[in-house]
């Protein structure tokens, strides 16, 4: 049976929800993080900054490999699923930064079992390579993990530039 595409990127959307809310009364109980996952997330920091100075290799090396990991970059474009597709996106991510330097706030950070999710705000500075201008970029991020073979992953990042409230049209 062949589905709408809004449907796919729906259960996408439905799945995160119901995640946030399975973890939300977790964390409403104010357990933190396993220090697992957190040592996971600043070795994730400080791949990213590699990312952002044109070497994808160790964030990549992050990433699930499976078929069901999807990227919703903060540079535009499609929604990436499956690893191949997302492995290619995060080359080309490479070759978009030089020089960079980031401030990442994170709003919420937890795990629970085998999975996990983070929303921060994730502040850039960098030269683009093709004309050595310096500028920047903001972003809001939410993430999704699991656990594979006894390792934290990233199955799902979502990057927006949207931090600026807008009112309807």
């Amino acid at each position: 049976m062949l589905r709408p595409r809004w449907m796919a990127h729906g259960a996408v959307a439905i799945a995160v929800v119901l995640l946030s809310a399975g973890m939300a009364s977790v964390a409403a109980q104010t357990k933190p993080s396993p220090s697992d996952f957190l040592a996971f997330l600043d070795k994730a920091d400080a791949a990213q900054l590699e990312l952002q100075n044109g070497k994808p290799a160790a964030y990549k090396a992050l990433w699930s490999h499976a078929d069901d990991v999807t990227l919703s970059g903060g540079l535009g474009g499609q929604i990436e699923k499956g690893w191949e597709a997302v492995s290619k996106r995060l080359d080309w991510v490479g070759t978009q930064f030089s020089q960079g330097t980031n401030r990442i706030e994170r709003t919420v950070e937890h795990a629970s079992g085998d999975f996990a999710y983070l929303v921060q705000a994730e502040h850039l500075r960098y030269r683009v390579p093709a004309t050595g201008a310096e500028t920047t970029r903001d972003y809001r991020v939410t993430m999704i993990f699991r656990r594979e073979s006894g390792a934290w992953k990233i199955v799902h990042r979502q990057a927006d530039s949207n931090l600026v409230k807008q009112g309807g049209q």
